[in-house]
């Protein structure tokens, strides 16, 4: 699973900006240094440091955080999607090829993900049971966790 096309390039994409963003802070203590903490240049600094957004929203982040701490064949969502992230979500995760994915979070917020889910489309099939694989100081376990498969 761990080849995806769409969120391979996703990441290329934030490993630039990341260089990219890395290389425009150590600018900023070159500016200091040059030219002082009341000059022109910092001002500038601080314009371009405002429209230097990371390219991915919160929602997208998240489908991608998702799909690359995923170890079976299948997304594994054991998070909460805020309001403002739903959308993103799901169209980064349907974007990037699924179908499906697993909803294992069980907080009070999930009755929320369940509905801002439904409202983009998304059915779920029902009730299921994933594995999980987890390595704690070199032990290897298997827990049963309960899920709400949904159909994106």
């Amino acid at each position: 699973m761990k080849n995806n096309a769409y969120f391979d390039e996703m990441y290329r994409i934030g490993c630039e900006w990341t260089r990219q963003h890395e290389a425009h802070k150590a600018r900023k203590e070159e500016i200091i240094e040059t030219h002082g903490w009341d000059s022109d240049e910092l001002k500038a600094w601080y314009a371009e440091e405002e429209q230097m957004k990371f390219p991915f929203s919160g929602g997208a982040n998240k489908a991608f955080r998702v799909w690359r701490y995923t170890e079976g064949d299948e997304i594994l969502f054991d998070d909460h999607c805020w309001d403002s992230e739903i959308h993103d979500f799901i169209d980064t995760l349907r974007r990037a090829g699924f179908k499906t994915f697993v909803i294992t979070n069980q907080s009070t917020g999930l009755m929320e993900n369940l509905h801002g889910f439904a409202a983009e489309g998304c059915k779920m099939e029902g009730l299921c049971t994933i594995t999980k694989k987890s390595n704690r100081w070199g032990e290897e376990t298997e827990e049963q966790i309960p899920g709400i498969r949904i159909i994106l």
